[in-house]
């Protein structure tokens, strides 16, 4: 199918990972390519994070450094910027570089590429839209035959899984595995008692979603060390701050001399008064080889040990959004717990739960009327009941990486099978990769993976991925 003809590619899983990439193929390839792109739903190019409809979720990362393309890093603004007077009047800020805008806005600037790329450009014969479900992979002599859930196959000659998060644990009555599931508030009175399991970003929105609906009942937030992302510092006059700069590439050989590293550039960054936040930030075009340079070993204390505390410094939220949760924790309407569930029953309208707290204080009771798990996507694909997932299981195609969380690929999203074997023309790219890069769910990483890998599919000439992208 490829060479003279061009060549198929399939993305599965149309949400911001597969959009992106589908993007800069377009950019790539020639008139007789075709990319396919794959999604049950009907709304491509939102996945979970950014098809939030509350205008209080923000975006966790500030709107300079949204960009889809490296080369143009204003992009995102300068769209915000072009938006319909009234939408910008409903902003609490004009946009700008150092600003926090509704995540549901980065959604819409996801779709708006690919719709300038199929309708402005008339890219619509080199890239097909399709609603349904990809149930089954087969491998064929040359490529692999995709089985979707209406019953149609399509023939390619390379795929890409860009399935996203895999979905929440299930739910029973009073306890909701899925925090974003429109039924989680059903019926909630607003004097009733929440749980949440989890004190990070998703316990956030859950808590805003909560105020928003006129909550005043107790919340109570439980994790295992209780504690609450870090916060954005404001800016002043606009521009983005400057991340550090290391004078030596730090290296990932040692989980303990990194950490010592990273503490003591933290100390000399405050000495400084620029603050521990330009340190993390710095880190960042390091951190997915430092993953890679650590034993998995290494890797597995990191998880056990450090992991918490890394989320809490390096997925930092807004400070107006924080300022809200700070006040509703002031006020003691959000109590933060540091501890697990060692009890939990079900009574005919609450549960029972008993909470061991961190450091062996004496065991806290609670009653309450609803549980909303908060604590993160799973990761694990041999406990995921998903039909495309099972199968390339059960054939061999992917593996577990070792740590269970996610897949294995290569550092190039080349997936690994059962045997150890790499595939040339099986990739993925996105959180399920997660064990291989670690950083890989934030925009600017996925942004940088998107673009290697459709250079990876459709080599070019950079004049071209210049033009074609301008």
């Amino acid at each position: 199918m490829a060479g003279q003809q061009g060549k198929t590619i399939a993305i599965v899983g149309g949400g911001f990972s597969g959009s992106l990439l589908a993007f800069h193929l377009l950019n790539r390839c020639a008139p007789q390519d075709r990319i396919l792109l794959i999604e049950r739903n009907r709304r491509f190019g939102l996945g979970l994070a950014y098809s939030t409809g509350n205008s209080n979720h923000l975006l966790n990362v500030r709107a300079g450094n949204m960009s889809a393309i490296s080369e143009r890093p204003s992009h995102f603004v300068e769209w915000l910027r072009n938006l319909p007077a009234e939408e910008l009047a409903q902003l609490a800020e004009p946009p700008g570089p150092t600003g926090f805008v509704p995540r549901g806005l980065f959604g819409r600037y996801i779709q708006h590429l690919l719709g300038d790329r199929i309708w402005r450009e008339g890219r619509s014969r080199q890239l097909d839209l399709v609603t349904d479900e990809a149930v089954a992979l087969h491998r064929r002599d040359r490529g692999w035959e995709i089985e979707l859930a209406m019953g149609r196959k399509i023939a390619v000659d390379e795929a890409v899984l860009a399935i996203g998060n895999f979905p929440p644990a299930g739910s029973t009555p009073g306890y909701h595995g899925d925090p974003w599931d429109t039924n989680t508030f059903a019926g909630l009175g607003p004097d009733r008692a929440v749980l949440t399991l989890g004190t990070g970003l998703t316990m956030i929105d859950t808590v805003i979603s909560l105020l928003d609906r006129g909550h005043r009942g107790p919340i109570y937030a439980l994790s295992r060390r209780g504690l609450l992302p870090r916060v954005h510092l404001r800016t002043q006059g606009g521009a983005l701050p400057a991340p550090w700069v290391f004078e030596e590439p730090p290296r990932g050989t040692s989980l303990v001399r990194l950490v010592q590293l990273v503490r003591a550039t933290c100390k000399e960054a405050e000495a400084q008064g620029r603050g521990w936040r330009v340190v993390i930030d710095g880190l960042r075009p390091h951190t997915q080889r430092l993953w890679q340079e650590l034993s998995l070993q290494e890797r597995a204390r990191f998880l056990r040990h450090l992991r918490p505390w890394w989320d809490a410094h390096r997925h930092r939220t807004a400070p107006q959004i924080l300022e809200r949760i700070l006040e509703a924790r002031d006020s003691g309407q959000l109590r933060l717990l540091a501890g697990r569930i060692t009890a939990k029953d079900r009574r005919p309208s609450a549960f029972a739960v008993t909470v061991a707290p961190r450091g062996g204080q004496i065991p806290l009771s609670l009653t309450v009327d609803r549980i909303i798990d908060c604590s993160g996507p799973r990761t694990d694909c041999t406990k995921i009941d998903q039909s495309l997932l099972r199968q390339l299981l059960r054939e061999g195609q992917i593996r577990p990486d070792p740590l269970r969380l996610g897949i294995e690929v290569e550092p190039d999203g080349a997936v690994v099978g059962r045997n150890g074997k790499t595939a040339s023309d099986l990739f993925a790219i996105g959180p399920i990769t997660k064990g291989t890069f670690w950083e890989i769910v934030a925009v600017p990483d996925i942004r940088v993976t998107c673009e290697r890998l459709a250079e990876r599919l459709i080599p070019v000439q950079a004049a071209q991925v210049t033009a074609r992208a301008s």
